[in-house]
């Protein structure tokens, strides 16, 4: 019967400690988001090459001073040159097939990747860079993806108005779902409670237990959440997005420390009224 007793109460610690790393997770998720949503913006932006091809009568001292030229601007980030061969190379192996033994000889062009700083990239301002590299001689086309600046430029407010507005709901939700697991494990120890006082226990003796429980659910479920993000955050760091997690560790203090205190009052208020009520009501009530 204590086996039986003490694998209940386990399981109703188990459920309240994942429960509320599931919400700690999302609510710090969503801070992290909105404190870097500007960065993250700025990252992908700066993903977006603008791609010079050059004719194939470029001359060596053309070229070498255009490659100065790009280096010296301060309005870009970096720039890859890119060979026909390895331009060929790129595209057999995204269609899959080798083009060049159908055709004969390479049709392609040697080329620039430029990525440009995140302030540069809008519309107008790459029109203008476009126009000046039109401008010189020895260049055959300059591209970007236009549709995809515009989308970003366009849309990002929007998001970060649709980001903060799910966030405030979830809060909402977060909110209900602690105060309902609070209350499916206090519920366990209703008649406990109740003992406690109907032997003479002062309330704040009775509630000082269970209030210290849940501080100590949240802490471990702050810790677990926690790492999760950070690993999911260096996965993305490796793998996605260049992310450097110190230079954000400020934003990501914050997300952890709100969460954790916001889950700490969600927390302490739920177990007080919880327990107040069961505290408050008839021993046959709690039957």
């Amino acid at each position: 019967m204590k086996k039986t007793s003490n694998s209940k109460i386990f399981s109703n610690y188990l459920l309240v400690i994942v429960s509320t790393t599931v919400v700690m997770f999302f609510l710090s998720s969503f801070l992290v988001i909105i404190l870097n949503s500007e960065k993250i913006i700025n990252d992908l932006k700066e993903r977006i090459p603008v791609v010079v091809f050059l004719k194939e009568n470029i001359t060596t001292i053309e070229f070498t001073q255009f490659e100065k030229k790009l280096k010296i601007n301060k309005k870009i980030k970096s720039f890859d040159f890119i060979t026909n061969d390895v331009a060929a190379e790129n595209l057999s192996n995204e269609i899959g097939e080798d083009f060049l033994e159908f055709l004969g000889y390479n049709p392609l062009l040697d080329s620039f990747d430029i990525f440009f700083y995140s302030e540069h990239i809008n519309s107008f301002n790459i029109d203008e860079i476009v126009k000046q590299l039109n401008n010189e001689d020895f260049i055959s086309e300059v591209t970007y993806d236009a549709p995809l600046i515009f989308l970003i430029n366009s849309n990002f407010e929007k998001l970060k108005r649709i980001t903060i507005i799910l966030g405030c709901l979830f809060m909402v939700i977060s909110l209900i779902l602690i105060n309902n697991t609070i209350r499916l494990s206090l519920y366990s120890n209703r008649l406990n409670i109740k003992t406690m006082q109907l032997v003479g226990a002062k309330k704040s003796f009775i509630m000082w237990p269970v209030i210290k429980n849940q501080i100590f659910f949240v802490i471990v479920a702050s810790i677990i959440s926690s790492l999760i993000i950070l690993l999911i955050l260096y996965y993305f760091s490796n793998n996605i997005f260049e992310i450097n997690i110190y230079q954000i560790r400020s934003s990501l203090i914050i997300s952890f420390s709100a969460s954790l205190l916001f889950s700490l009052l969600i927390s302490f208020i739920s177990t007080t009224l919880i327990t107040n009520r069961f505290l408050n009501s008839k021993i046959d009530k709690l039957y």
